[in-house]
């Protein structure tokens, strides 16, 4: 059987590849988004152009974001087992998997008190604060 090629190659071409520029990816559930933004992030990784601990993935919820980091984390090993990344890229990628507890994945909520504990009395918090659910 011949795999035909998606009418969106292009679009998923510039995922992966255009990492200088933001983009807004928008798609239908089951179309591939949270494969392509593990992609983008590993691509990211492998060139040097991303940190692992200066990354966040916002989502709307705590199944997404679990399902993300899970994803990214395949996506870097699938960058090792390519064999097409140069020394460098290795070493990155190998460094990012290490610290993958650093990179952050989470919801809007989370991403919000992550970045208030990070910062409580410059946003006129107590230190130790809770949110409400």
């Amino acid at each position: 059987m011949t795999k035909r090629p998606l009418g969106d190659e292009q679009s998923r071409a510039a995922i992966v590849s255009d990492l200088d520029r933001n983009l807004l990816v928008e798609a239908g559930a089951g179309s591939g988004k949270t494969h392509m933004m593990a992609a983008r992030m590993a691509a990211g990784i492998a060139s040097g152009k991303y940190q692992v601990e200066h990354m966040a993935a916002v989502t709307f919820t705590r199944k997404a974001a679990s399902e993300l980091r899970g994803r990214f984390q395949l996506a870097l090993e699938d960058q090792l087992r390519s064999g097409q990344l140069e020394a460098a890229g290795q070493v990155r990628i190998r460094a990012a998997l290490s610290n993958l507890e650093r990179f952050f994945a989470g919801t809007i909520h989370s991403f919000c008190a992550h970045l208030l504990r990070e910062r409580p009395v410059e946003s006129g918090l107590a230190p130790g604060f809770s949110e409400l659910d």
